[in-house]
């Protein structure tokens, strides 16, 4: 079983060998929502016990792991652009590097924006 997070869901995927082919073949079994990781009772009838004790294992670990890690980045968020901002202000010899951070920036930064907006945290 391996799973795999796509925007706002987590699909399941089963992982069987074909002989012919000798290699694995990824099926998608299903999905769930990444803010609520459970399984439903469909779901649950289509996964066998190993695959099921995989995924409750994987919610454990590799998920709260990912969602601590956002949190954490998004807490300390405002102290990280103070620190770029410094960085950025500083004289420095490679300002390719920088055009290039810069552009990132602004593309993340707009994102996270419209983000903001919707979730009604911008005026």
């Amino acid at each position: 079983m391996h799973f795999r997070i796509r925007k706002n869901i987590i699909q399941l995927i089963r992982i069987t060998y074909d002989d012919a082919k000798k290699k694995g073949i990824n099926t998608i079994v299903g999905s769930v929502p990444v803010i609520r990781p459970v399984l439903s009772d469909s779901l649950q009838e289509s996964l066998t016990t190993e695959e099921q004790l995989a995924f409750e294992q994987w919610v454990c670990t590799r998920h709260r792991a990912i969602m601590l890690s956002e949190e954490l980045a998004a807490l300390s968020l405002a102290e990280n652009i103070l620190t770029a901002e410094q960085w950025f202000g500083r004289d420095t010899e490679d300002t390719m590097a920088m055009k290039v951070l810069a552009k990132d920036l602004m593309v993340r930064w707009q994102s996270l924006r419209r983000v903001l907006i919707k979730k009604g945290l911008l005026d």
